[in-house]
């Protein structure tokens, strides 16, 4: 009985290694690849806003683990109909990344679609945004969707003010100093435990805990601070202090850096290469995100 049994197991072993020789890919879905794969662009969904206009929402995925790619405005990194404005990503960070930015569309547009394509180490891919009603959006949705899970009763998006100009000049080699001041409603708040603050534990403005916002939901950890993104630039910029907002904060053991009392943040960014580009700040509760941009022109001089 025993050994009829190992063969059976042995034979289905076989059969399942065959199939897998077959279909690669069987086995090339659960590989990581650091480098090397294309970006998927990703419609987020639609909302209608109180003047009758509709804003459509985008994210990406890059499919590498490690890559980071610069895709210029144009052919390879395009809005369309063509004649809206070209609010898109060109620097990309590894992984997914949600609701990062929108289009937005007059009152009559219609049935039309927003679509946005990518080209990526030899692959074309497109996300067609639609206002069929399976795609509409609002708050809660968005919470639940950058979040992984939960959504906080009474939440409002955080508020980020630049302090200086929005348009900055520097040179190779020089860190550019950048403060942002930022502040929030207070929701969602974290209860207190025995004493202490537990992290694992949320609730929204009533007190009651998120749902899903167990230590095994997959979320943000909660609380404001302020995420930097490079948005464009022909070079790679560097901040510091820095995360990248998406992938730590899902994070086993990440927690939302201590702020100070009157909620200012201070990065410096170095540039690796003279140009134009435009730094993203993001504040963030760990639910909602306000951004705010900067211009840079970088020069090769002093």
């Amino acid at each position: 009985m025993g050994s009829r049994f190992t063969r059976a197991v042995c034979a289905c072993a076989g059969l399942w290694l065959l199939a897998a020789s077959l279909d690669p890919s069987a086995t090339a879905q659960n590989l990581q690849y650091l480098s090397g794969q294309h970006i998927v662009p990703a419609f987020e969904g639609w909302e209608q806003n109180p003047d009758g206009s509709f804003t459509f929402y985008f994210g990406y995925l890059n499919r590498n683990y490690r890559e980071e790619l610069s895709i210029p405005l144009g052919p390879d990194n395009r809005i369309e109909p063509s004649h809206l404005v070209q609010a898109q990503p060109t620097y990309f960070y590894p992984r997914r990344h949600r609701f990062l930015f929108n289009i937005r569309v007059p009152a009559d547009w219609g049935d039309r679609d927003v679509t946005w394509t990518l080209t990526a180490n030899g692959a074309t891919q497109t996300a067609y945004g639609s206002r069929l009603p399976v795609w509409e959006v609002n708050e809660q949705v968005i919470s639940e969707n950058r979040a992984g899970s939960g959504f906080a009763l009474g939440n409002h998006p955080p508020a980020i003010e630049l302090v200086g100009d929005s348009e900055r000049t520097v040179a190779v080699g020089h860190p550019l100093r950048l403060t942002v001041r930022i502040s929030d409603d207070g929701i969602p708040k974290t209860r207190a435990v025995g004493g202490a603050r537990d992290p694992r534990i949320d609730v929204d403005g009533t007190g009651r805990p998120l749902f899903g916002a167990g230590r095994f939901g997959r979320r943000n950890a909660m609380g404001l601070r302020v995420a930097w993104l490079q948005w464009r630039g022909p070079g790679k910029v560097t901040f510091d202090p820095w995360y990248m907002e998406g992938i730590d904060d899902h994070m086993p053991g990440w927690a939302p850096p201590p702020l100070p009392p009157d909620g200012t943040v201070v990065t410096t960014a170095s540039f690796s290469a003279p140009g134009t580009y435009v730094l993203r700040a993001l504040a963030d509760d760990g639910y909602l995100s306000t951004p705010l941009d900067v211009t840079v022109t970088v020069s090769d001089r002093p």
